[in-house]
């Protein structure tokens, strides 16, 4: 999402720095130690310490001050599936699919949001997998998919990688359920693509998602809206060319808290335990940075409101009432234009609500499915 990138490009630029601090109070420390002013130099020696036990430790520090203590909740970790395949793409590009659940089971395919991959889903997975077929794949160049040769990552790619996976999976009456660009992903293949194989594809849900380009409605719509052209889109550029630089501080920013802040800021409600904002906040920091700058760039493009009153499909829309990067009222929208589709309201909740609320979502999305011929 792009104030997320831009959060985050802002604590990497700070995280780079903390280094230079360092080394600037250990080299006061050496030229002054053993002087008349070894009381300053000693001070410095403490500081020189402190800021490089915070470069590598911050970030058990920070949990602890932002998060709840739940007791009984159980917390997610990565996982992964001994049952996966591979597709390759005309781009290039090959897309990791894994197979959890019952293989006779109701299928449900799910789409990981940007920058994260399937480990997103710990809990869907841990809640579905006793009676459904599951069926989760990784983004072009997240998780264990690769990157696609032409660098396209535009919605229209995307929405033509999640085709292949349900043909390769010969899914029928499946339930498509997207997170934030999964979301948009999924609703790009029924607008753009006007899929029209009902017999694969069942309902759809689409959680914590929006219509159309996400400046228009995340938190502070009206400025992220203005600084789109002269600072997001540049932004995204820059963080393309520098990438591995950008990579190197954005796991500084992990160690040492700075991105469990900003992860938490923009998408826990505040209720989340300390390992579920380490497990968010380690999956964004394991993608890329190319990669979710060059999504980005493919969001600015996406729009597809005038679509929706075509598609018809039976869908449950999830929102979140602390919802900042897909505010309540785009999930509100898509329920109002789409003929078919149910709307429930997590409370509290933000955009990593799969995780964060967890029970209230598996249990709405397991209601709508077992409501459904």
């Amino acid at each position: 999402m792009p104030l997320l990138l831009l959060m985050f490009f802002l604590v990497d630029i700070l995280s780079i720095a903390y280094p230079f601090i360092a080394y600037y109070l250990w080299r006061e420390w050496d030229k002054f130690n053993d002087t008349v002013s070894d009381d300053y130099a000693e001070r410095c020696l403490y500081g020189a310490i402190a800021v490089a036990l915070f470069i590598l430790l911050g970030r058990f520090i920070v949990k602890l001050l932002i998060s709840k203590r739940r007791s009984g909740e159980e917390e997610p970790r990565l996982f992964h599936s001994s049952k996966r395949d591979t597709i390759k793409r005309p781009d290039g590009s090959r897309i990791n699919v894994e197979y959890f659940g019952k293989e006779d089971g109701p299928p449900i395919i799910f789409v990981h949001g940007w920058n994260a991959n399937t480990n997103n889903w710990y809990y869907q997975r841990k809640f579905f997998e006793s009676g459904y077929r599951l069926i989760m794949m990784d983004l072009p160049g997240l998780g264990k998919s690769t990157r696609p040769g032409n660098r396209d990552f535009s919605l229209e790619k995307m929405a033509a990688d999640l085709e292949a996976v349900i043909e390769h999976t010969n899914a029928r009456n499946a339930v498509l359920w997207g997170h934030s660009m999964g979301g948009m992903t999924i609703l790009s293949l029924f607008a753009n693509h006007r899929y029209s194989n009902r017999i694969a594809i069942k309902a759809l849900i689409l959680e914590h998602t929006t219509y159309t380009n996400p400046v228009r409605t995340m938190m502070f719509s009206k400025l992220m809206t203005a600084i789109e052209k002269p600072v997001l889109r540049p932004l995204c550029w820059l963080i393309i060319a520098l990438s591995p630089l950008v990579w190197i501080s954005r796991w500084m920013s992990y160690m040492n808290g700075h991105s469990h802040i900003v992860t938490r800021l923009l998408t826990f409600a505040g209720t989340q335990t300390q390992k579920q904002l380490d497990f968010s906040t380690l999956l964004s920091t394991m993608a890329p940075p190319a990669v979710m700058a060059r999504g980005v760039l493919a969001m600015f493009k996406y729009d597809v409101t005038s679509q929706l009153p075509q598609i018809t499909i039976p869908a449950l829309v999830i929102a979140a009432n602390k919802d900042r990067l897909t505010k309540p009222i785009a999930s509100e929208f898509m329920y109002t234009h789409m003929p078919s589709a149910k709307l429930t309201t997590v409370s509290p909740g933000n955009h990593q609500s799969l995780l964060e609320r967890h029970k209230e979502v598996n249990e709405a999305a397991k209601n709508f499915i077992e409501t459904l011929s």
